[in-house]
Formats: C-alpha cells, structure tokens, sequence
C-alpha cells in the first residue's frame, strides 16, 4: 500500500473507532438501553414581514353603477383631493335619459348641514378668492348629449380661527344645472371651519365614460 493511499485510509477508520466507543458508553452508561432517536420536528416558516400577502381581487366588491333616475339626470360627486387646508371636489352631470341637456355658466350651489339646514354661505364663482391652484374654464353655454356629462369643481379651505361660533359642515350639496332647472342633491362632506366661502368653477365637458 502507498503512503497516499494510507493517508486516506486512517480518516476512515479513527472515525469508525470513535462512533464506537461513544456508542459503547452511552449503552453502558444506560444500563444496557439504547436511547430512541429524537424525531424532528417539522417548522413553520412564515413568509418576511417586508413581503406583502398576495390576495385574490373579490370581483363581488366592486360597487354597482348607479341607476339612472326618471329625470333623466344623473348627479355624483368624487372624493375630496385636500392638500395643506385646501379642499377641492369633482362633481359630474351625466345625461342618462335619451334628451339633449344644456348646462352654462357657474352652477346655482347651496349646501345643507346634516339635520338639512342651510348654512350661509357665500360662493365664489371662479374660484379665485379661495384659490389660484384650481383652474377655471370660464363660463361658457354646453350641450351634453344623452351618454354625455358635465362637471365643475368645488373649492374651499378648513381653516377654523373663530371659537366664537361653531365650524361650518355641510353634508348636501344642492345643484341647479342651468336658468329654470330643476335641483339636484347629492351628499358630500364640505368642512368649510369659519371660512364661510366655496369656490365654484364653471361648466365644463367631462371626458367620455366619466359618471
């Protein structure tokens, strides 16, 4: 045998000699059992906590389109966009009736709190007293065509700095499309503080599809 193959062979059997000699303790050591090996135990690993869950979309969430109502006049609001105390608000006229409509100018807009009161309020059409960020078509006449829709936008400031009286929350807004048109309600959180103001944009064309 060569001197390598020697070296190789001398691992092997000092390992075999000390398994044995640790089995032969541990079984004297005993009194002659042998001690079961322990079974392991599977573990649980949970994903990382910077990793976000995957969830499945719920199709059943999604909010029903709103029906269309016998006057042929379909009124939304979107949400708020507030930014450093300023409040500004899309709200839509959608034609869903099937008779041309005519909106113009800056929307006749009154506000009710939540027991239906009105509160006092001066509007500012254009905007411009409230603020300079919102951008004001300028009043102009529109034709919205069945399918079509309108919208304008509403702007006020939170600010509340007199303790003197209680802050202004309107819960309704009341619109009129237009000379001699009807009233339209939808619900809406306007907190105008003590500012007592709410800008008011002109009409202007909504994109298509937008309700």
């Amino acid at each position: 045998m060569s001197v390598i193959s020697a070296l190789r062979a001398l691992p092997a059997v000092s390992l075999g000699a000390v398994l044995c000699l640790a089995g032969c303790g541990a079984q004297a050591a005993g009194g002659g059992r042998t001690e079961a090996a322990p079974v392991p135990t599977p573990l649980t690993v949970s994903p990382p906590f910077d990793r976000p869950h995957q969830v499945e979309a719920d199709s059943s969430q999604d909010s029903p389109p709103l029906a269309c109502p016998d006057s042929g006049v379909l009124l939304s609001a979107g949400p708020a966009n507030a930014a450093l105390g300023l409040r500004v608000q899309t709200v839509v006229l959608t034609n869903c009736g099937h008779r041309v409509r005519k909106v113009g100018g800056y929307p006749s807009v009154r506000l009710l709190d939540e027991d239906g009161d009105p509160l006092k309020v001066k509007i500012d059409p254009g905007a411009r007293r409230v603020t300079t960020a919102v951008k004001d078509p300028g009043p102009k006449p529109l034709v919205v065509r069945p399918g079509r829709s309108a919208r304008f936008s509403l702007a006020w400031r939170n600010t509340y700095d007199d303790t003197s009286r209680p802050p202004a929350v309107g819960a309704t807004v009341i619109v009129t499309a237009g000379p001699g048109g009807s009233e339209r309600r939808v619900s809406s959180l306007i907190d105008l503080g003590s500012t007592g103001r709410l800008g008011v944009t002109a009409w202007q064309e909504a994109p298509a599809g937008t309700r």
